[in-house]
């Protein structure tokens, strides 16, 4: 998997020993996770499960998952990664997430277009994502990081629920060569 760099930001692998910090930074944040699929942790042992699922698909050969880090410092304050692919088209959807101290700071939309650009790199014509649309800011870092809204879905609120809820779906296209 690759890492990769920004001017700000470091993008890396999950490694053992990112639970504490995803805990504190992002899965136990109940604002953080209000517009998220996953319903906030309340125990780091939630999030000490989440990561050994990531670093267990990792040892499968899933290579779209990247830990966003501080240039500076390597913990982890949260996460870009593939949610799903459609093949007719080679488009993957991304998710984002990042902890509330950093949010209008730049920080999402630098890692999201990294993640963009790198998606491209690997062969990927279109890459999208969606938002709830009480969640006007992440649109903003989709339409900061070039995509544009293509249309409105309903999906899942969370995880395990029957409750649905309204989204925005947005995507970028590779640049014709």
């Amino acid at each position: 998997m690759s890492v990769i760099m920004t001017e700000r930001l470091k993008l890396r692998p999950f490694m053992e020993g990112d639970a504490e910090a995803m805990f504190r930074n992002w899965t136990s944040d109940a604002e953080v996770a209000r517009f998220c699929r996953w319903y906030r942790h309340k125990e780091l042992k939630s999030t000490q499960w989440l990561l050994n699922h990531y670093l267990k698909e990792a040892a499968e050969g899933f290579e779209y998952r990247w830990a966003i880090t501080m240039k500076d410092d390597d913990e982890a304050v949260g996460c870009v990664d593939v949610v799903g692919f459609r093949d007719h088209d080679r488009c993957a959807e991304i998710g984002y997430v990042i902890a509330r101290r950093l949010w209008n700071k730049g920080y999402m939309t630098e890692a999201v277009k990294a993640v963009i650009n790198e998606l491209f790199r690997c062969g990927y014509n279109v890459v999208s994502a969606r938002h709830h649309t009480d969640n006007p800011a992440s649109g903003r870092v989709m339409e900061k990081c070039g995509m544009h809204f293509v249309g409105m879905d309903r999906e899942l609120r969370k995880f395990s629920e029957y409750d649905m809820c309204d989204v925005m779906v947005y995507e970028i296209s590779r640049p014709k060569s």
